[in-house]
């Protein structure tokens, strides 16, 4: 379980930093608008944790790696740095740079650890599935991991 939180905090932390060439600012989702709050998620959890995730994905269409490095969890950072966070993200998460919109479709609550699933698209129109694991430990959220694949027809 520690391997794929550490891994999918590697794929959210690679993700977020590079540069774009047109500035992109993805909408934010609208809570009024999740498809399917889950129950495990309390609606304190749900708001904390979408504003989180929100946060994150403004900071990559803003070319801002620091930024979007600063939403990790402590653990993700102590195991990631900087530099290896945006040579993910410049090499096989780009889509991250380039986000049109997206929506929250789900919390799943286990423990201090959270299950978000998102459906987001790019400014090229191609939609993808997107999970982030994100902590809150001491009141605080960090992103522990994500990963992005395409969305299938």
């Amino acid at each position: 379980m520690r391997r794929t939180i550490t891994f999918f905090a590697l794929i959210i932390f690679v993700t977020s930093c590079s540069a774009p060439s047109e500035k992109s600012n993805p909408n934010n989702s609208n809570l009024d608008s999740i498809v399917q709050p889950t129950p495990t998620c309390s609606n304190e959890e749900l708001q904390g944790g979408s504003a989180w995730i929100a946060g994150q994905l403004a900071a990559f269409g803003e070319s801002e790696p620091d930024k979007a490095y600063s939403y990790a969890s402590a653990e993700f950072k102590n195991a990631n740095d900087l530099e290896s966070f945006a040579a993910v993200i410049m090499s096989q998460y780009t889509m991250l740079l380039d986000i049109k919109d997206y929506k929250i479709l789900s919390c799943e609550k286990n423990g201090e650890l959270f299950l978000f699933e998102l459906r987001l698209s790019d400014n090229q129109s191609i939609e993808y599935k997107m999970e982030y694991i994100l902590s809150l430990r001491n009141n605080k959220w960090g992103v522990d991991g994500a990963s992005v694949t395409l969305n299938a027809p």
